[in-house]
């Protein structure tokens, strides 16, 4: 999500946070009830959406070339030995087709490499028993199969997984827009029947629904400096509330982790990348099912300064 995504974002979870603090004085328009049930939802489809957004696709194309590399290996070290067989053997043919030098395996395009390296495999598997003396073994002729089909398989994960990240930012812009509908056609227009009778639930009604940009709006609970490769607890709270409402921005250069975790200074199981400058919110619900502890990895070579807001 962009800055603005991301104020908006905050916004949202501050309404549903106020239904559910204040969830007695809502009874008294029942009406409203199925409305923040809907914006509850909307919000988890929203979270999900922007996870799959960001993610990372480099381990993707990192898991790819390894698998790449692996069976370039297998194929270097099975055509040497199937071009020495046809060479002692005197198998023209044979020495001809398995010839390659060290360098082809690396240069050729993915699509050659499949095809060529298929047609070493067939033409190793008949002979497997017999290239133990020429640097190859039965093993290896069932190992490049196994690398082969690992290695077609892959060939589509970045491609797909860039498609996937394209379809979660279009989610992200849809869900957003179901909210605000939600929120202005809806609720804003529901939560007037509270304006005279309920005051005050009203006026809180309309704070929640004010964007703060980048958590400006209020001073920060607490302003913390995150040294390099360092997981520091940043806020404890007194007990947990699924209901709070955590808020963080990044004003350092480096990106940090955050996470709720039952044990302090130790990263929770649910994290939160926080890239330098990003203004991040989220309930505590949707960082984890218990815990005290606000925790921020710093994994930089730098120190990270983290601004946060607790409501």
């Amino acid at each position: 999500m962009t800055k603005e995504q991301e104020a908006f974002f905050g916004m949202a979870l501050k309404v549903r946070n106020f239904n559910a603090k204040n969830s007695a004085s809502m009874t008294a328009v029942p009406a409203v009830a199925a409305f923040y049930t809907q914006l509850s939802t909307l919000i988890t489809q929203l979270i999900t959406a922007d996870t799959g957004s960001r993610a990372d696709l480099t381990g993707i194309a990192l898991v790819k070339l390894n698998k790449r590399l692996a069976l370039e290996l297998l194929a270097l070290k099975l055509s040497n030995a199937l071009a020495s067989y046809g060479v002692v053997n005197n198998d023209t043919v044979l020495q001809k087709r398995a010839d390659f030098p060290s360098s082809h395996w690396s240069s050729v395009t993915e699509e050659e490499l499949v095809t060529q390296t298929t047609i070493v495999k067939n033409l190793a598997t008949p002979l497997s028993a017999g290239l133990g003396p020429f640097g190859a073994t039965a093993a290896d002729v069932t190992a490049i199969g196994t690398a082969l089909t690992a290695f077609t398989d892959a060939i589509s994960d970045p491609t797909l997984a860039i498609d996937q990240r394209k379809i979660d930012n279009v989610k992200v812009l849809s869900t957003i827009d179901q909210i605000r509908s939600l929120l202005t056609e809806k609720l804003d227009v529901l939560m007037r029947s509270f304006e005279l009778n309920g005051g005050s639930v009203y006026t809180l009604y309309q704070s929640a629904r004010a964007i703060d940009i980048n958590g400006a709006a209020t001073a920060p609970t607490t302003i913390t400096d995150i040294l390099p490769n360092t997981t520091v607890t940043v806020h404890t709270a007194t007990v947990y509330e699924a209901n709070t409402f955590y808020t963080l921005q990044n004003t350092g250069s480096e990106a940090v982790i955050f996470s709720l975790s039952a044990v302090t200074n130790q990263e929770g199981t649910e994290t939160v990348l926080l890239n330098p400058g990003e203004t991040r919110s989220r309930l505590a619900e949707n960082l984890a099912p218990t815990g005290l502890y606000l925790v921020v990895k710093n994994t930089g070579a730098a120190s990270a300064t983290i601004k946060v807001w607790v409501e």
